[in-house]
């Protein structure tokens, strides 16, 4: 079996991750999220249901991370990853969100309500693992 590589550890200092995933012709699609690094190794993310890179990784789970700023600039090494959307663990996932990143995630989730273009998607979760 292959060994995983401790994406948590990794990545524990950093407070952005770039997510890249790729549509069916291959093309990359990058995206600056907040994270949950966890115990296990893995890494949780918190995102829209019906956003496009939910919607990629129901297609091929493959997926890159690294560590980026707030721009989605990548300032760190570029690891190969997996990742599984959790469907009936966004409010878990969340949580854990709020305990990291504390009233910014709070205000986030409170902006995502406020779209004028009418009521968010469901969120789902996202645990990737190196």
């Amino acid at each position: 079996m292959a060994e995983h590589l401790d994406l948590s550890s990794h990545l524990a200092d950093e407070r952005y991750l770039s997510l890249t995933t790729f549509r069916a012709n291959g093309e990359p699609v990058s995206t600056p999220v907040w994270f949950v690094p966890q115990p296990n190794g893995t890494l949780l993310v918190y995102t829209e249901a019906g956003s496009g890179k939910v919607k990629r990784l129901r297609r091929s789970p493959a997926c890159t991370v690294a560590a980026c700023d707030v721009r989605g600039r990548v300032h760190g090494e570029v690891v190969d990853a997996t990742a599984e959307v959790l469907d009936d663990q966004a409010e878990a996932v969340f949580d854990r969100l709020v305990q990291r990143y504390g009233w910014q995630a709070r205000a986030f989730d409170l902006l995502a309500r406020l779209r004028p273009r009418g009521r968010r998607s469901e969120a789902v979760g996202l645990r990737i693992t190196g």
